[in-house]
């Protein structure tokens, strides 16, 4: 399953769920939000990150970083984005046309290449997502109980 896949599913069951996607991003494809670091020191896009998915429930605002496997880096970097604080103005900015009071960020990947690889990882994140084979959902970790559906 590729990312885009895992992408593409992602935004099916969450608008289904009545999810506002807010932005979203394909592999390659450019279309993202790009979010530039609050102390951007005028290299255009250096430290930039561009979420795969962000969308918006009620008060409740959603950050996926999506891949096509377990891939280690993904899960430091949405933990960066937990603990740091450099994203503050893009975030706010992002979100500026909704009453935010909780942002979650997690991972979307297929669930057959989370169950073994990343599970003692998971603690980097809010949540994991999984896409299985026929393409349905699979919350996979969740400590903070986010209702995706």
């Amino acid at each position: 399953m590729t990312e885009e896949q895992v992408t593409k599913a992602l935004l099916r069951y969450l608008t289904d769920n009545d999810w506002h996607i807010v932005c979203f991003d394909f592999p390659q494809s450019g279309t993202g939000r790009v979010l530039h670091p609050d102390n951007a020191d005028g290299e255009k896009n250096k430290n930039s990150i561009i979420p795969d998915i962000v969308a918006v429930k009620d008060n409740v605002a959603l950050f996926f970083e999506n891949k096509d496997r377990f891939y280690l880096p993904d899960y430091k970097k949405v933990n960066e984005l937990i603990m740091g604080k450099q994203y503050i103005n893009a975030t706010k900015n992002l979100l500026s046309d909704y009453r935010i009071e909780n942002i979650y960020y997690g991972i979307g990947l297929p669930t057959e290449k989370h169950k073994e690889k990343s599970q003692k990882y998971s603690y980097l994140v809010n949540f994991v997502v999984g896409v299985n084979q026929d393409k349905q959902i699979e919350v996979l970790y969740n400590p903070q109980k986010i209702f995706f559906g």
